[in-house]
């Protein structure tokens, strides 16, 4: 095949270079409602988009695509900071302009298909070596369908405003509402083992970037005022551990046959570590924050043992 140069409308060029046999590689910024059809991506097939709050507010990324893909057991990976359009086959790269979307189809866009085995190489390794990426799963589109129903209010990250800080991303906007909670040291029920499983996203062995982003269940013996949106610092049943701060992802899910539990999902940084409980308290107590209280469950009502508390991940 060589090297060739598509354009001033490549989609069905491209189309019918990614049909072929084995897993493939794609990082394309934006998908319309289109985008299915024009890039058919099957199970064991990665797909990195730009799913940030701007981009789908903006409606450059469709939830309902989202969702579409991960019905087809692709590996669905959100990075904020993403505006390239490559695509990785086991024999083919395509390097251009188009996103997946009607717009792209009548607009000018351009891209090069190459079976250059040099080229192809380095788009895979560009794909692979893409961070700040969150794994998407039910929750991140049940999300996603909620920024989509907001409008078009903010700019999309790498063609108008400016770029999004995601490590500021990771957490809500308001932070008045942080929670410490004690880890329960318990053995799932098999309904809690069905809930967990619903939720997660499915592991993949395909190649591909580590996702940032996680999710991790936590169980209350007992209801709690906390809700979606808020912020959880758990600490270890033995009192030896504090957790990075994690984003309740999910409204309470009362667990049958529990005498009132509740399961929670997380929603954690993978990159962010445990700090012993005692240390954290001493440097508490520097700050100023001698009655940090750390060592039983409580609402954070201090504004400015939150920022401390947050600090010590420098968040």
């Amino acid at each position: 095949m060589g090297t060739t140069f598509h354009g001033p409308n490549p989609w069905p060029h491209i189309t019918r270079a990614i049909r072929t046999r084995g897993p493939r590689l794609a990082a394309i910024a934006y998908l319309g409602l289109d985008a299915p059809d024009l890039l058919p991506l099957r199970a064991n097939d990665v797909l990195i988009v730009n799913a940030s709050k701007a981009a789908v507010r903006a409606h450059a990324t469709s939830p309902a695509v989202l969702a579409h893909y991960l019905h087809k057991d692709v590996r669905v990976l959100s990075s904020p900071t993403l505006h390239a359009k490559v695509i990785a086959t086991n024999r083919r790269a395509v390097i251009g302009s188009a996103n997946a979307s009607v717009n792209s189809t009548f607009a000018d866009d351009a891209v090069i298909i190459t079976d250059d085995p040099e080229i192809l190489a380095q788009a895979r390794k560009f794909i692979n070596g893409i961070d700040e990426i969150t794994e998407v799963d039910q929750i991140f589109i049940d999300n996603a369908t909620r920024e989509w129903a907001i409008g078009r209010a903010v700019p999309i990250p790498g063609v108008s405003g400016r770029v999004h800080d995601p490590e500021t991303d990771f957490l809500p906007s308001s932070l008045t509402r942080i929670f410490v909670k004690h880890a329960v040291d318990y053995k799932p029920n098999p309904t809690e083992q069905h809930l967990i499983h619903k939720q997660q996203p499915q592991q993949s062995t395909t190649a591909g970037p580590v996702a940032k982003y996680q999710l991790q269940s936590l169980r209350l013996d007992k209801p709690s005022s906390i809700t979606r949106g808020d912020i959880v610092i758990v600490v270890s049943a033995d009192n030896e551990w504090i957790y990075p701060p994690a984003v309740v992802a999910s409204e309470p899910l009362r667990i049958p046959r529990s005498g009132g539990a509740v399961l929670y999902f997380l929603r954690i940084r993978t990159d962010l570590h445990p700090i012993s409980l005692t240390d954290s308290e001493k440097i508490l107590t520097a700050l100023g924050h001698p009655g940090s209280r750390l060592r039983t469950d409580h609402y954070v009502r201090s504004p400015i043992l939150r920022t401390a508390l947050l600090g010590l991940w420098n968040l």
